[in-house]
């Protein structure tokens, strides 16, 4: 098994995204890690077409659940988007590719290259993104986004209670995030299994699949733990990136400290209601991400 590997998890909706994921991946890939796309089986031969297989290894939503437990492809077929794309990046783990994995979505794109070191320390066991999240907060606090933290620290919170820790809100994200076997593994024998319930169950009581292996990696200490900040520059709000271009932010600026640049699509798609100008100069900056090295 393999130390680390790429995991994507997409469907026909960001078929666009998951290619410029792939290009960006193509371009920075320096070692060769394995990229992993993910995506319903309905859509696979879609992907395919538009993305190819040149480093990139195929596996369906219904591959990765049906190792799981018997009734699991018919609660997949039951349950809303949203939710079953966090039980298929949270069980990918059971396919046994590698001891742990860079969790993608399809909005990221990498900006620098990128090997093996980034992503697993000296010890051979994985970095944790694990911080509080400060800076965030006080940006969405003077930008009018005093609901996101609201919510947030509500989210955060009921996550923390549900493994009994007390003490700071931390943050495991935004995505992409180094996920370890070990730790899912850690969830399900010592949480899920004594409750009777499988991930399926935890995703449906508490939606927010980096919360319960954030707090899984802080209960059960299955791998030692090394904090990393974010890996990638997350624009979670178009407030968040006018504010970066409007401090002339480049895509050299942020390879400086990043890996790549996440375009969080809640927004990303609506650029064009932006009105022209701004429209424009998002256009603009993809291009650039796209040929930053």
């Amino acid at each position: 098994m393999e130390p680390i590997c790429l995991f994507c998890k997409s469907y026909s909706a960001d078929l666009e995204r998951a290619a410029a994921l792939v290009e960006s991946t193509r371009q920075f890939n320096r070692e060769a890690l394995r990229l992993v796309l993910c995506v319903p089986a309905k859509d696979l031969n879609a992907f395919k077409a538009r993305i190819g297989s040149e480093g990139v290894e195929w596996v369906s939503d219904e591959e990765i659940v049906a190792h799981t437990s018997a009734d699991s492809r018919k609660r997949l077929a039951e349950m809303p988007g949203g939710l079953t794309q966090q039980v298929v990046k949270s069980e990918f783990w059971r396919l046994g590719v590698a001891q742990n994995y860079l969790c993608l979505d399809s909005d990221c794109l990498f900006v620098r290259p990128f090997g093996a070191s980034d992503f697993i320390a000296s010890d051979g066991h994985p970095y944790s993104v694990l911080h509080e999240g400060k800076p965030w907060r006080q940006f969405c606090v003077t930008h009018g986004l005093g609901w996101a933290v609201r919510a947030d620290e509500a989210e955060k919170s009921r996550g923390r209670e549900l493994l009994g820790r007390s003490g700071p809100i931390y943050q495991f994200g935004p995505l992409p995030v180094i996920w370890s076997a070990k730790v899912w593994k850690a969830l399900a024998d010592n949480y899920l299994a004594p409750k009777g319930w499988s991930l399926f169950d935890a995703i449906q009581a508490h939606p927010v699949e980096a919360t319960w292996y954030g707090e899984a990696l802080l209960a059960y200490g299955a791998i030692p733990i090394h904090p990393r900040e974010p890996l990638f520059r997350a624009y979670l709000y178009l407030e968040d990136y006018e504010h970066d271009q409007g401090f002339g932010i480049t895509p050299e600026i942020i390879a400086r400290d990043y890996l790549g640049v996440v375009l969080q699509s809640n927004w990303y798609p609506k650029r064009l209601r932006f009105g022209k100008k701004v429209a424009y100069k998002l256009k603009k900056f993809i291009r650039l991400l796209r040929g930053a090295s």
